[in-house]
């Protein structure tokens, strides 16, 4: 694969600096280079990989997923650039973990024709959100990953970061990392929702195979807002993870 299939695959690997975005009181911005977000590297060939890592300098990957997901969707990385895994969430959870057997579209292929089946096991994303920001386990992750990205940044060392998606647990992480350098809630909200701009094309894919397999347009639907970066629970975690910080 070559670097041109790099660009090709730019919106399902979900990538982007954090660099540029403002910080508060005019004291200039995130620089950019350092931090970069991104879905799951294994849709990338080693040589595409290698090319990616070349490209934005990219010196440490940290794997935001569960060990069975890394295990079965492994990052194949090159040589000299360190990989981290630091799993938010300790065991799988449907709709934001992908482990085989957890993945939504593997589980709606299987329960095709039981809809009513499928949506009962649409998850509550406020409680898998307020999970991440406020489980012990899961805060106690997030803030070395958080820490981890610091100490790298403080050595002029770019770090990429990644669940599968980039959508989620990226998304949180990120947050998290903003909020450290004082950034704005509205900025981080920004940030969150630029997901969007990638994501939207493979959800109308998705959402397309949703509909094929099932032929249930309120499947479709609620597909489609499992699938795009949502602002109501970027604002709870947000709010939840500022709660946290303040009431140990």
């Amino acid at each position: 694969m070559k670097v041109e299939s790099i660009s090709a695959r730019y919106h399902e690997l979900n990538i982007r600096d954090l660099g540029g975005i403002p910080l508060p009181e005019g004291r200039g911005r995130i620089p950019g280079g350092l931090f970069l977000r991104s879905g799951k590297l294994s849709m990338l060939s080693a040589e595409a990989c290698a090319r990616l890592c070349q490209r934005y300098h990219i010196r440490c990957v940290v794997d935001l997923r569960t060990p069975v997901e890394s295990a079965e969707f492994p990052d194949v990385l090159p040589d000299g650039v360190e990989y981290l895994q630091i799993p938010l969430l300790k065991d799988a959870a449907v709709g934001i973990t992908h482990e085989t057997g957890s993945d939504p579209m593997t589980i709606i292929r299987n329960l095709r024709k039981h809809p009513e089946k499928l949506l009962e096991m649409v998850p509550d994303f406020k409680v898998l959100y307020r999970e991440v920001v406020t489980d012990p386990y899961s805060r106690s992750q997030l803030d070395k990953v958080v820490a981890t990205l610091r100490s790298n940044a403080d050595k002029g060392l770019c770090t990429l970061f990644h669940c599968t998606a980039g959508k989620d647990r990226t998304g949180i992480a990120s947050m998290a990392l903003l909020k450290s350098y004082g950034v704005s809630d509205e900025e981080i909200i920004k940030d969150y929702l630029r997901t969007n701009r990638n994501a939207f094309w493979p959800t109308v894919k998705k959402c397309l195979g949703v509909w094929l397999l099932t032929r249930n347009w309120t499947l479709v639907k609620t597909g489609y807002k499992c699938f795009m970066a949502d602002r109501e629970l970027i604002a709870l975690a947000l709010k939840l993870y500022e709660f946290r910080k303040s009431n140990p």
